[in-house]
């Protein structure tokens, strides 16, 4: 089956699961409060329901790109939702709060799976003179969403019932994996393992060092930016996850077999500086996400949905300009649309930066339709002309380094937001402050994407075929 034959039906269908794992991981956000008096427990015991989530994400991801490239994208895919639906119908069963926790980490195996292949996918079933535009629909898709999660989240809980947040996924994830299977039933499969001994052979050692190190770094972090300061023993883990990460450099590159994540990407033209622009992006985003909300009840006294108004006005201009911008760059490049976005990211988050205790809320919330716009004009572009430069073998291992460079940055975001107001007074200015800096880090690091898209279309990209690697 050709990409032209099935294009549509089938990003649609893994947009709609892409969705609902990405909505999950920021939902439960707003419902601490009602699942700690549940369980008569703590804030800070019940927290862990969230921490749990991404850190099963994160200790899935290094694994992911051998898995998908020994099964194909359409197997982890199904696998991943099906996870996800499992742990959504467990969470809402739980019984205590380490049951609550337990279940969580099934769901963010399954959810962590779903969006770095749901972009595989995306990638395969593109041709790259319409790159653009499909990464622009996929980046709105999981951009928004976080955005969208604790509104979601907030309405859910009007029911009364906390489980409302974890069984909704229940009938949804149903239609899309029904939808998923159909739409994709004439993809070529990945051969049977025992059926070829051309199947890669893991790589045991490279795949601990990446799970262990980076979850072990993401712990230190997202756990620094809850407290007043890392402690001692924060301050070790996450060295020794930093330990093993740079580690993993000089260890793949003496490997004579593939690696479980090849760095020699890195080296691909515009595809490293597209994975740092992503890193940057992610920190910007969740940092923007998480004090928004904040900012709203210390300066307007805004409570329950409404904290959700300026996020809710990033998140109109993100939905806009992600899929636009994404169509654009099928014509333009990604260069002049990350360039000119991420000048006008400066502009607007410096403007709240320096004049956020002035600005009434209606300025307030079209200054943040305007980040939105600007900001979208960074991811979609970017995404998409990474993907212009993978190989047929390479794109499950791209998907795995870009989701694992933007959940590092927005764990750093996260991170800035909890250790700031300690150390600051005005902590919103400091932080936007940073956040515009990351902006124009971006606009030097544009330079570094093509300038135009690739004139011909890539056989790869119009086969439908999986990639595989070859064990030597």
């Amino acid at each position: 089956m050709t990409v032209k034959e099935m294009r549509w039906p089938a990003l649609t269908a893994v947009a709609g699961a892409a969705l609902l794992a990405v909505l999950d991981g920021t939902v439960v956000a707003v419902a601490l409060e009602s699942l700690a008096d549940s369980f008569d427990a703590r804030i800070d015991q019940v927290v862990w329901a969230t921490i749990a989530y991404l850190l099963a994400v994160a200790a899935v991801l290094p694994v992911l790109n051998w898995l998908t490239v020994r099964y194909g994208p359409r197997t982890m895919f199904t696998v991943g939702l099906l996870l996800f639906v499992a742990g959504s119908a467990l969470t809402a069963l739980a019984w205590s709060v380490p049951a609550l926790i337990g279940f969580r980490v099934v769901q963010g195996l399954g959810g962590g799976m779903i969006e770095p292949t749901a972009m595989t996918l995306a990638a395969t079933l593109s041709p790259p003179e319409r790159m653009g535009r499909v990464m622009g629909v996929m980046a709105a898709v999981i951009n928004v969403a976080p955005v969208a999660g604790p509104l979601v989240g907030g309405l859910l809980l009007q029911t009364g019932h906390w489980q409302w947040i974890f069984l909704v996924n229940l009938p949804l994830g149903a239609v899309v994996l029904v939808a998923v299977l159909s739409a994709t039933r004439s993809m070529t499969p990945a051969p049977s393992p025992s059926s070829s001994i051309d199947q890669p052979r893991a790589d045991i050692p490279g795949l601990l060092m990446l799970t262990f190190g980076f979850v072990a770094l993401l712990f230190a972090l997202n756990r620094s930016g809850e407290a007043a300061g890392p402690s001692a023993l924060l301050v070790l883990v996450g060295l020794a996850g930093a330990g093993l990460l740079i580690a993993y450099g000089p260890y793949a590159r003496r490997l004579s077999r593939p690696p479980a994540l090849d760095l020699r990407l890195l080296g691909r033209p515009g595809f490293g500086a597209g994975l740092a622009i992503m890193g940057l992006t992610g920190l910007v985003m969740f940092a923007m996400l998480t004090s928004l909300p904040l900012f709203g009840a210390e300066r307007f006294g805004l409570t329950g949905l409404e904290q959700g108004v300026l996020v809710s006005a990033l998140g109109l201009g993100l939905l806009v300009s992600m899929s636009s911008s994404g169509r654009l760059s099928d014509r333009l490049g990604a260069r002049p649309l990350v360039a000119g976005g991420s000048a006008v990211t400066v502009v607007t988050t410096g403007t709240f930066a320096l004049a956020h205790d002035e600005l009434p809320l209606p300025v307030l919330f079209a200054l943040f339709v305007l980040v939105g716009l600007a900001f979208g004009c960074t991811a979609a572009p970017t995404v998409a002309g990474a993907f212009r430069m993978l190989e047929p073998g390479e794109q499950s291992a791209g998907s795995t380094a870009l989701f694992m460079t933007v959940q590092f940055g927005a764990s750093l975001g996260v991170t800035l937001l909890g250790l700031l107001p300690s150390v600051v007074d005005d902590w919103v200015r400091w932080l936007f402050l940073v956040i515009a800096l990351a902006q124009v880090l971006v606009f030097a690091l544009s330079s570094r994407l093509r300038a135009a898209p690739p004139a011909a279309p890539m056989d790869h990209l119009t086969s439908g075929q999986p990639p595989h690697f070859s064990s030597s």
